[in-house]
């Protein structure tokens, strides 16, 4: 198994939308985001589908970028100051987990 953690800040929220142009107001704005029931701003869910294709590069090697196929789900929500352990098991499940919650569950294989 491979894994890494990453605690999520507002600033990487915040970077990641510059990048990606995703300007929806639940990834910025603190009170908004809690006034609709969450437990503050979310994280963009294709972060965490980066950081598990970041994986399946370590595990899989050159071969991953032409022969790699990831399939994920999101499961739950992740906020700034969420401890994210992100997992790739030796059979290619992937998995997010917070101090809260599992966020994102999936796979990643080569063809």
């Amino acid at each position: 198994m491979i894994e890494k953690t990453i605690l999520q800040t507002q600033a990487m929220f915040d970077n990641y939308g510059k990048l990606n142009g995703d300007n929806d107001i639940l990834h910025y704005d603190d009170a908004f985001a809690k006034a609709r029931g969450f437990r503050g701003t979310l994280g963009h869910g294709l972060m965490y589908t980066a950081y598990v294709s970041n994986l399946a590069a370590r595990k899989f090697g050159k071969r991953w970028h032409y022969d790699g196929q990831l399939t994920v789900k999101f499961v739950a929500g992740v906020c700034p100051g969420d401890q994210l352990r992100v997992t790739l098991a030796d059979d290619g499940a992937a998995k997010c987990e917070s101090q809260f919650a599992t966020t994102l569950v999936g796979s990643a294989t080569l063809r």
